[in-house]
């Protein structure tokens, strides 16, 4: 596909997330903490007072637990819609930003810890070698990615089957991954440390999760 094809796929992506927050039809979590965000608070690795920013952070879910955990924390999204919703849900002080990834609005080593829970799962192959270094850049050394990612055995519907990795439909893209091609996925300028696996309770939804460390 041309570089203008896939910039065209990207306008869709977003199009397509800002009909399902309008409409309604949101087939995510929108309450609770995911179990990344508890794991890396139970192992040590996330503490009081760590700087986090939350890529793709919806109406507010995580904002909420990292908050609670200490955490000084910001959320970005780039569809203004759920941002409303987030300003109602999490205290007033806890800064909300409309931007995009391709041209994230931080300085350099501005936070601890990054988490993204469904915004790599979204993104094309030349956009996915990129994103370990976009996101290197916003962290301290030795700070952290907190990452979740489609499983190979997410389904979006019961009778749902692929032959491929990856799927374009309804106007946006997902890619799945299995436990080495997750494992790999941020190398060389992470390292993992934690991987495990989070299921939504519907049968269909798993998600690949992990907590990286960035490399010096």
């Amino acid at each position: 596909m041309s570089e203008t094809g896939e910039k065209d796929l990207y306008v869709t992506q977003k199009a397509f997330f800002l009909d399902a927050y309008r409409s309604n039809r949101i087939g995510w979590p929108r309450t609770g903490v995911s179990l990344v965000v508890r794991t890396a608070f139970r192992m040590g690795y996330l503490k009081a007072g760590a700087r986090v920013l939350e890529i793709g952070c919806g109406e507010g879910r995580n904002l909420l637990g990292l908050r609670l955990g200490g955490c000084s924390v910001v959320g970005m999204d780039y569809v203004e819609e759920p941002l409303r919703s987030a300003k109602i849900a999490v205290p007033e002080d806890i800064p909300l930003v409309q931007g995009d990834l391709f041209s994230l609005p931080f300085r350099e080593q501005s936070f601890d810890a990054v988490l993204d829970w469904g915004v790599f799962h979204h993104l094309k192959k030349p956009e996915r070698a990129r994103y370990p270094k976009w996101l290197y850049r916003l962290v301290a050394p030795d700070g952290l990615l907190l990452l979740g990612a489609f499983s190979e055995k997410f389904q979006h519907h019961p009778d749902d089957f692929r032959r491929r990795m990856f799927v374009r439909h309804r106007g946006h893209y997902d890619v799945f991954f299995d436990k080495e091609r997750f494992s790999r996925a941020m190398e060389p300028d992470w390292t993992l440390l934690w991987q495990g696996e989070e299921d939504q309770g519907d049968g269909l939804s798993h998600y690949r999760l992990g907590i990286f460390r960035r490399v010096p």
